[in-house]
């Protein structure tokens, strides 16, 4: 027997409203679902930075010492600046990566080096930091960790002023210029004392402005005085400088076997993620008025995408997130590794 009652289907009005509902849904699971996968990022990021400090320590058991900041053969034009990654590769079961370099020669100049110079390694890399992974000048590696000089500027033991002269500074970290820093000199304890802390990659070859730092912006007013670099606010006013003297930092995160502010080496002037950007000077470099002009360029301080703060590895080898409200005094005090700071867990 057929029925007379006609099938009814949906109404426009119906729909949109079924639409409207599904849309609302979505809305509201995005966000939950952005935030599981930075989840993951951010767990493979202090998964990486736990690998790097097994082989820290790795390389500690062998040598007695933690590596050098970088090794500086001081040859005028063959700049033989290998970087502590470079040294530790066989720690962090990168052998055939070790194999691959001449360290008697140059590890950005000379062809030979080349070959180890191109490989990305995956435990170098943040998964949150979506930056070219290319470093647009040349055909070198690039990373996301690189290595605490302490909380001042200079990365040498002697550093001299534009004139030659000491400038009577030396870095307090564990990582700098031709050294072989023992546990027992970290006095502070290992586990106050940063050893590895993240940074963006940058763009190289381009302004500033379009780096991957959107956002952060240079303020205060032109330093023409040539006083002394002393605190943050003279760094903030020195790279305010005329556009054509500014010499942005665009080497953050390249070459991770080559030893350099911003290739591998930071600092603890300034707090995670700060607002001032990382220059390399607001002098032109043939101006060394400044008595602090050479040590300009390690104006980088530690940086990463995870919301929040940054991923750090302590000299113990444990790995914790600080967060950007770190106080700058604590956040300085965990640069150091021998500067007699009482520092709290509780304040960071």
């Amino acid at each position: 027997m057929k029925s007379d009652r006609a099938v009814r289907g949906f109404t426009l009005i119906e729909l949109l409203v079924v639409i409207a509902i599904i849309a609302v849904l979505i809305a509201l699971l995005l966000p939950a679902v952005q935030s599981a996968r930075e989840a993951a990022r951010r767990a493979q990021c202090s998964n990486n930075l736990k690998q790097i400090g097994l082989g820290l320590h790795n390389y500690v058991s062998a040598h007695n010492a933690f590596p050098p900041g970088r090794i500086n053969s001081h040859i005028a034009g063959r700049g033989n600046t290998w970087g502590a990654y470079a040294q530790m590769l066989p720690q962090l079961e990168l052998t055939t990566v070790f194999n691959a370099f001449n360290f008697n020669l140059s590890p950005d100049i000379d062809l030979a080096n080349t070959t180890g110079a191109a490989i990305f390694i995956a435990s170098f890399l943040c998964p949150s930091d979506p930056s070219p992974p290319q470093y647009a000048q040349a055909n070198f590696g690039m990373h996301n960790y690189l290595l605490n000089v302490g909380n001042v500027y200079p990365v040498t033991t002697s550093p001299l002023d534009g004139s030659g002269q000491p400038l009577g500074i030396t870095p307090n970290g564990v990582f700098y210029e031709n050294t072989a820093v023992k546990i027992s000199n970290l006095t502070d304890g290992l586990s106050n004392t940063a050893a590895i802390s993240e940074s963006l990659r940058s763009t190289p070859g381009i302004a500033f402005a379009a780096d991957p730092l959107n956002g952060f912006v240079i303020t205060g007013d032109n330093k023409t005085n040539g006083a002394p670099i002393t605190n943050d606010a003279d760094y903030q006013s020195l790279c305010v400088a005329p556009a054509a003297s500014l010499v942005f930092q665009v080497t953050r995160g390249s070459k991770w076997h080559y030893g350099a502010p911003g290739h591998s080496m930071y600092n603890h002037r300034r707090v995670p993620n700060d607002a001032r950007v990382d220059c390399r000077g607001g002098l032109p470099h043939s101006d060394k008025s400044d008595p602090f002009w050479s040590q300009l360029s390690l104006n980088i301080t530690s940086r990463s995408k995870h919301p929040g703060g940054v991923q750090t590895l302590f000299a113990d080898g444990h790995v914790q997130f600080i967060k950007n409200s770190i106080s700058l005094p604590t956040w300085q005090a965990l640069g150091s590794a021998n500067g007699g700071e009482v520092v709290s867990s509780d304040s960071y």
